[in-house]
């Protein structure tokens, strides 16, 4: 059923990007938990698999609705300086009610009179109140910038060698050489925009890290670890469900304080150290005989991708123009839920061909190629002020004549 709900999120993910630049934010966040009501409660009520299986496939198509509006939504009232920690906010809700979720389903089908159908019913209780909390206290975000209002001087796109910032005084480091900053009007088409987009080396290479970590993370998180706790070193089902308890508290309590050191050092500088800390972790846990090192390095794995927190997706907010912002996530998210898919099957078929050390070495492989592919290609935008504001400012008038359309 995880496969149907995942499917739903990829399918749907670009589709209601785009939505969210066309008609906006506030749509999606009131349909998508409505949808994902409506998914919950065909579950509870589906009298087979393959109802079931589509009915989890709803609920997925409504995830990918509210989360498309929602991170939109958040970039839109984020700036690059506080951009991590607004996004780490809502990370660290989804990381509080995975890990709280499973406890309270467990209760809830437990308790008297309840069935294991009745989690589906809870879950769509919540998803309703989110969507009437939605239709009341959420107001729109998306920018206007796809009509051109002639009594209102449009906003304007800053552009530093074809690469989207936010304003003038945001340069592109490069060889400690500053580059000229183009303005280009804001109701530019979005198609030539998203053409800039699909163009951009440094917008792929943060997709491919966000796919890397869901691959790593679904494939040897989700499956590897607790196969090889149980087989390699004894862990009982309590003692299992007490180490990634500790995984999860030591994801949540991490967001924070990441969140706001990302903010402050820039995404690049956070992001390299936590992919080496995160692939050294699972190298070890593949290789330790020891039962000690294993809980350790499992613990460590957990902490460097707390650190790494929002880094990538603040990265990617960054650096999408605002009239795409919706489709741009959209990609950024699908190539996420790419590996979540598919991570589980390629490193569970390579740990019954080769064993679970193989695959998870092949798993911190990946992650080191994806890491380093991001931090050698992947350019920082960082908030610069004093001479390199000033000549970036002075360089963007003297090239007015040389506008861009995007």
């Amino acid at each position: 059923t995880m496969s149907a709900f995942a499917a739903g999120r990829l399918l749907f993910n670009l589709p209601c990007g785009m939505f969210a630049d066309t008609y906006g934010r506030r749509p999606l966040m009131i349909a998508g938990p409505a949808v994902t009501t409506i998914g919950m409660l065909w579950s509870y009520t589906s009298g087979g698999l393959g109802e079931l299986l589509a009915a989890r496939a709803v609920a997925g198509i409504g995830s990918s609705m509210f989360m498309s509006g929602a991170t939109a939504m958040l970039a839109d009232l984020s700036t690059h300086g506080n951009r991590a920690r607004i996004l780490g906010a809502n990370q660290a809700a989804v990381l509080a009610g995975a890990a709280a979720g499973p406890a309270l389903g467990g209760a809830i089908a437990g308790a008297e009179g309840m069935s294991i159908r009745s989690p589906f019913l809870a879950v769509a209780g919540l998803s309703s109140l989110a969507m009437t909390h939605s239709y009341f206290k959420v107001s729109e975000t998306r920018p206007m910038t796809t009509a051109v209002d002639d009594t209102v001087k449009p906003s304007k796109h800053w552009y530093c060698d074809g690469h989207p910032i936010e304003n003038p005084s945001e340069v592109l480091e490069g060889e400690g050489v500053v580059k000229p900053v183009v303005v280009a009007d804001a109701s530019t088409a979005q198609d030539a925009a998203m053409g800039r987009l699909v163009k951009s080396v440094d917008f792929w290479s943060v997709c491919g890290l966000n796919a890397a970590l869901f691959f790593s993370g679904a494939g040897g998180r989700g499956t590897l670890l607790p196969i090889l706790a149980y087989q390699s070193f004894g862990f009982t089902p309590d003692a299992l469900g007490a180490l990634f308890s500790a995984m999860a508290v030591t994801s949540l309590l991490g967001l924070g304080p990441a969140a706001a050191i990302t903010d402050a050092v820039g995404r690049k500088a956070v992001i390299a150290p936590c992919v080496i800390m995160s692939a050294a972790s699972v190298a070890l846990i593949g290789t330790t005989t020891d039962p000690f090192a294993f809980t350790a390095a499992s613990i460590l794995w957990a902490a460097a991708g707390s650190l790494m927190g929002t880094a990538p997706a603040a990265y990617a907010a960054d650096i999408s123009p605002k009239n795409i912002r919706g489709s741009a996530l959209g990609i950024y998210r699908t190539c996420g839920d790419v590996g979540l898919l598919f991570g589980p099957l390629a490193l569970g078929a390579l740990a019954d061909s080769a064993g679970i050390p193989a695959a998870l070495g092949a798993n911190a492989a990946l992650l080191t190629l994806a890491g380093g592919v991001f931090h050698f290609t992947a350019r920082e935008i960082k908030r610069d002020g004093g001479a390199k504001s000033a000549a970036a400012l002075g360089s963007s008038q003297s090239h007015k004549s040389h506008q861009r359309t995007a």
